[in-house]
């Protein structure tokens, strides 16, 4: 399996393959283009032995702040987004998306970012489980960020971040999701209640469980 290389504009011919599998988190030409043209020393590919791309992952840079002081030294800092991450499903479970993961941390570290972040649903514990075994924590809780499920925030402090600042603020956000989940189940209750008694038991149970599926 080749390395990590650079994504060029004829990828976006190869990799439907990739993009239309159920289990990917599946993009719009009109978000992937831009971000690409912006940032694409940051957009990386794999492929098979042939030649077919089996993978790619696509990253972008955030400036979170531009101070500088009386001598001109910069002060601010930016942070690397994982924007889209995909394997093709016959090569999954071979080190590619680590392999994509690590090259990206690599570069974002060399070009001194703070830190790393990126979304995923709740529901794919695979690449949560990916996730932190590279080191990114749930920094916060999502509720409803998909249209049908809730996603996590997740982190990565980068070398320059010796004090860890990027995670400031993750037992507060422990607490706020906490008791959104704790409301969130509340509401879900309410609404049980109310088609218990508008359907009867049977139907009401059977509409809150249903629910509940989808939730969960």
């Amino acid at each position: 399996m080749s390395s990590p290389r650079l994504f060029v504009l004829e990828d976006l011919f190869k990799f439907n393959h990739i993009v239309l599998d159920p289990l990917v988190e599946v993009y719009s030409l009109p978000f992937l283009l831009p971000k690409i043209l912006e940032y694409p020393e940051l957009v990386l590919a794999t492929d098979a032995p042939g030649g077919r791309l089996v993978g790619f992952i696509l990253g972008t840079r955030i400036e979170d702040s531009t101070e500088h002081i009386g001598d001109g030294k910069d002060l601010g800092w930016s942070h690397g987004h994982v924007s889209a991450l995909a394997v093709a499903h016959n090569y999954r479970n071979l080190g590619l998306a680590t392999r994509l993961l690590t090259t990206l941390r690599d570069m974002m570290d060399r070009q001194k970012d703070l830190y790393m972040d990126l979304f995923v649903r709740e529901k794919n514990k695979n690449a949560i489980r990916l996730y932190e075994s590279l080191g990114y924590v749930k920094y916060r809780w999502l509720p409803q960020f998909y249209a049908n499920d809730h996603g996590y925030d997740m982190r990565l402090p980068l070398s320059r971040d010796v004090d860890r600042i990027s995670l400031e603020g993750i037992f507060i956000n422990k607490l706020y999701s906490f008791s959104s989940m704790l409301y969130y189940l509340f509401m879900l209750y309410l609404f049980g209640l109310k088609d218990i008694l508008l359907y009867g038991i049977g139907k009401g149970l059977s509409r809150v469980l249903n629910l509940l599926y989808k939730t969960t």
